[in-house]
């Protein structure tokens, strides 16, 4: 028997430019769904997490959230500017996950937190950014492009992670190797 969604959009429309990049969408998520956005780059994928997220106004539609759900996102490339370290951008925020969480994340990703943010590699980021998501325990997990810097150990480590992951994740990724294993 199906679970009811934990998160829905009936009716989602945007407006963007000259015309409609959303119109009259229905999305409903499970609590144990696993959807893939793929499509050209421009087409709008960034922009739907972004609507799925709650982070960007519909011109249209309703968003329902269960109460208590915890929505996290990975973003395609975080903002480091602000922090010293890549602990502290892993640390930042109200919303911010236990440390003990993130060192463990961190541990199994190989990456070493108290790296300076400014010099640290795209893959070094991108780990940081994975380590303070996957940390912070959510039910529903909006991934932007979750594989872009990482090497093939590091994908794989975080196909095994998503494989045994009791939430639900929407992911956009141009890997299709990636998504097919998923």
């Amino acid at each position: 028997m199906a679970q009811p969604p934990i998160l829905s959009w009936e009716g989602l429309s945007l407006h963007q430019g000259e015309g409609w990049l959303l119109n009259d969408l229905d999305l409903h998520i499970g609590p144990r769904d696993r959807l893939a956005l793929i499509g050209r780059n421009g087409a709008g994928k960034t922009t739907l997490l972004k609507l799925i997220a709650g982070e960007l106004a519909a011109d249209k539609g309703k968003r329902t959230v269960v109460p208590g759900t915890r929505i996290v996102v990975l973003r395609q490339d975080p903002d480091f500017s602000e922090h010293d370290t890549l602990l502290d951008f892993a640390l930042s925020g109200d919303d911010a996950p236990p440390r003990h969480e993130v060192e463990a994340v961190a541990g199994q990703l190989g990456i070493d937190m108290s790296r300076k943010a400014a010099t640290a590699s795209g893959g070094e980021r991108r780990r940081a950014a994975l380590a303070r998501a996957l940390a912070s325990e959510p039910d529903v997990l909006l991934l932007d492009e979750p594989t872009n810097h990482l090497d093939l150990s590091a994908i794989e480590w975080l196909e095994d992670w998503l494989s045994r992951y009791k939430g639900a994740f929407v992911v956009i990724s141009h890997d299709r190797t990636f998504l097919t294993r998923l």
